[in-house]
């Protein structure tokens, strides 16, 4: 009979470490879902846009790709122009990188800064390479906090 007693001891001890254990988890989970991220394309041009805000509490980070439309594209130096700000309110920045373009496209140009609570953030994403036709995705973005 002790022996037996000790065996559900022990099973129930272990059962309880278990579901400490996934309600830890459930917590983390949840706390590491609060960002959120929003994507636009541009009109597609020689090369097709895509610009991304992500918004985590005050914190927005934008970011650019760029994918060539043609399937015979050669890979190349291109211009772009990156910049965010909050709507009637100061500018989070500016990034104008020139960058190799592959046929499989590639991550261009990163902006992040803090906003307030409130406020809405936009950004633009353009191709800026001279006798290009334009090519640029825009985004809005609100900042819950």
């Amino acid at each position: 009979m002790k022996r037996f007693t000790a065996i559900l001891a022990g099973a129930a001890a272990l059962s309880a470490l278990g579901a400490v254990s996934a309600t830890e988890a459930t917590a983390q989970a949840s706390t590491a879902a609060t960002a959120t991220k929003t994507c636009v394309y541009g009109f597609e041009g020689i090369l097709r846009t895509q610009l991304c805000a992500t918004v985590d509490g005050d914190q927005v980070w934008l970011s650019g790709y760029a994918t060539p439309v043609a399937i015979s594209w050669t890979p190349q130096t291109v211009s772009f122009d990156l910049t965010a700000g909050i709507v009637g309110g100061a500018s989070l920045g500016t990034d104008t990188p020139n960058v190799v373009i592959p046929v499989g496209g590639r991550p261009v140009g990163y902006v992040a800064g803090t906003a307030p609570c409130g406020s809405t953030v936009t950004g633009t994403f353009s191709v800026t390479k001279w006798g290009w036709p334009p090519s640029t995705a825009t985004v809005s973005v609100p900042v819950p906090c």
